[in-house]
């Protein structure tokens, strides 16, 4: 009986392992017979997406032939375009965007943003951005709501491709939408895309109840060098009631700032402030690169807090001879140690940059 029984296991096994090989044989004939067929279908594109994507084809012959495509070699060539516009600017691009309008791709595209399948919806986005295709930006907007969030981000990153900054309302408003959000990154990234038309935008966002608007308005202020957001940035940093959004802002502040802004961001570096605000404001004092900011950052080199005390004296090494004079005249003038271990890891670090030698 158990004999028996350990006979028909061996087989039930031998039987598996043979449809496993089977199957991952099969698997492995067809994907190698549909590359062949991809590629066969391909061969007579091949030259001319070469010639277009080179910047080739001055008089568009390649881009004619690639036109004329029709059947399963279109929808091909479409693709084979598509994953260039990612990698090429230029002349070439618009080839072959002409020709992905030719093809009706574009006409697709936009009707898919409303397909059933969250992964069509995303892929159709992702094509209108690559594409830069300027009519289907009110479609885009409407994406940012969609409730799938890969088809959200393509949207973000589609409309930051396009540049058109009258959809930047519609970014900031999704940062934090109830239910729908949208990464702040990605929507940082966009609207840094859409260039100087979205300073009254970042204005007003900089006032709005949303946590997530305010502090990518204050980080794309800063990045972008918005200087008309200057006003608005200190009142963030000033009374803001989040954290990041101070902190944002006090970064934007030390990128783009001006004089004022020593004493700014100098009264944050107090003890009576939240420490990663005051860590945040030490570095921006010394991305500021005002040398009224070396007593400020002087004073921190004895903090309690190690940190604090390392960024205070790595921004003073960044502040010309003022700054290198407070960081020295800290230093111990004998090689008896006393508290300053922050201001040699700052030093050691300074001189692996080769900012000193």
């Amino acid at each position: 009986m158990t004999r028996g029984v350990l006979v028909v296991s061996l087989i039930a096994v031998l039987v598996a392992c043979l449809l496993v090989v089977g199957t991952a044989a099969t698997t492995k004939i067809l994907r190698t017979s549909r590359r062949r067929r991809r590629e066969q279908l391909m061969r007579p594109f091949r030259a001319q997406l070469i010639a277009v994507s080179a910047g080739e084809d001055d008089e568009g012959s390649a881009a004619r032939a690639l036109t004329v495509a029709a059947g399963p070699a279109r929808e091909l060539v479409d693709q084979a375009a598509v994953d260039m516009l990612g990698k090429i600017r230029g002349l070439p691009a618009d080839q072959l965007v002409g020709i992905l309008h030719a093809h009706g791709r574009v006409r697709q595209a936009i009707r898919e943003l409303t397909h059933r399948s969250p992964v069509r919806r995303a892929r159709a986005a992702q094509l209108l951005g690559l594409s830069r295709t300027e009519e289907s930006v009110t479609v885009l907007v409407t994406a940012l709501g969609d409730d799938a969030v890969e088809v959200r981000a393509s949207a973000a990153y589609a409309l930051g491709l396009i540049g058109d900054p009258a959809a930047a309302v519609a970014v900031l408003e999704a940062v934090d939408a109830p239910g729908a959000g949208l990464p702040a990154g990605l929507a940082a990234q966009a609207l840094l895309n859409m260039g100087i038309g979205i300073s009254e935008a970042l204005s007003d966002a900089m006032r709005s109840d949303r946590v997530g608007a305010r502090h990518v308005a204050a980080y794309v202020s800063g990045s972008g060098a918005f200087t008309r957001a200057l006003p608005s940035l200190r009142d963030l940093l000033e009374g803001d009631a989040d954290l990041t959004v101070r902190q944002a802002s006090a970064t934007a502040l030390g990128i783009m700032g001006t004089s004022l802004d020593v004493d700014v961001l100098a009264a944050h570096t107090a003890a009576d402030h939240p420490l990663p605000l005051r860590r945040t404001c030490a570095i921006a004092l010394g991305e500021l690169g005002d040398v009224a900011a070396v007593p400020s950052l002087a004073s921190l080199l004895d903090d309690p807090d190690p940190r604090l005390a390392e960024l205070a004296a790595s921004a003073l090494l960044g502040l010309g001879p003022g700054g290198l004079a407070a960081v020295g005249a800290h230093r111990p003038s004998t090689g008896v140690e006393r508290p300053g271990r922050p201001v040699e890891a700052a030093l050691t670090m300074a001189r692996l940059q080769g900012v000193l030698r």
